[in-house]
């Protein structure tokens, strides 16, 4: 978790994992099932302590992708003492359904713990945030960044409520109307990576569309070198 592959964050800080969601293009899936195993997707678990094998090493996905709480792991952005911007729960579907308000509760708890980060969330649940702010418990805080992923024209959260939204355009699967991205602070963009078949791969027109009219600041991800090429790349932040 210290280090992260991801291009537009420093870290990510996994204290749940597993989600129920099947997205056949899911490369947190694919690996926590080469680490974890194949199992039946029907519970959630939670675990006080780290869960070892039988050479004491310990199990990253010890349930597979099932939605699992690792309460051991809060702790891990205190340790931290230079700042860094962490995607919280990469290898998981934190605001599903099935996540109990509790377990996310914990979690901004922590963040509040270590403010000395920035904190990027991203779901494909985007309601959840909504019914959290509705009940005052989505913390308005200027670290704490919401992202909704989009792969088409799916609903995404906005607030007039001093929330950072963000959002996640991967994979991207169709063109996208800047119209329907008014309200965020930031887009992410990025085509679908791996050999699944029928991968889709967006066509050059679809991107520079809303390079052209979203008037805010734009991340590529290196997906994107092949289809615009490196000239045309922006890595822009927020923040």
């Amino acid at each position: 978790m210290n280090n992260t592959k991801i291009e537009w964050c420093d870290s990510s800080w996994n204290p749940v994992t597993g989600c129920f969601n099947d997205c056949p293009y899911c490369y947190a899936r694919k690996m926590a099932v080469r680490f974890g195993g194949t199992q039946k997707y029907a519970n959630v678990f939670e675990e006080n302590k780290p869960i070892r094998n039988q050479a004491g090493k310990t199990l990253p996905y010890p349930h597979s992708f099932s939605p699992t709480f690792h309460r051991y792991r809060l702790d891990i952005p205190q340790k931290w003492t230079k700042p860094r911007t962490i995607f919280v729960c990469s290898m998981a579907g934190l605001f599903g359904d099935w996540i109990p308000d509790e377990w996310i509760e914990a979690i901004f708890e922590a963040c509040r713990k270590a403010p000395q980060h920035r904190y990027l969330f991203l779901t494909k649940n985007p309601k959840r945030y909504k019914e959290l702010a509705d009940k005052e418990q989505l913390p308005r805080s200027d670290n704490m960044w919401y992202g909704s992923t989009v792969t088409a024209m799916e609903n995404y959260f906005i607030s007039k409520k001093s929330f950072n939204t963000f959002l996640s355009i991967e994979p991207m699967f169709a063109p996208i109307s800047p119209l329907t991205i008014n309200g965020v602070k930031w887009l992410i963009i990025g085509a679908e990576t791996g050999n699944r078949k029928n991968k889709v791969v967006p066509e050059k027109t679809w991107i520079g569309n809303i390079g052209t009219s979203a008037n805010v600041p734009i991340f590529m991800k290196d997906s994107l070198i092949p289809i615009v090429g490196e000239k045309n790349m922006r890595r822009e932040y927020p923040f």
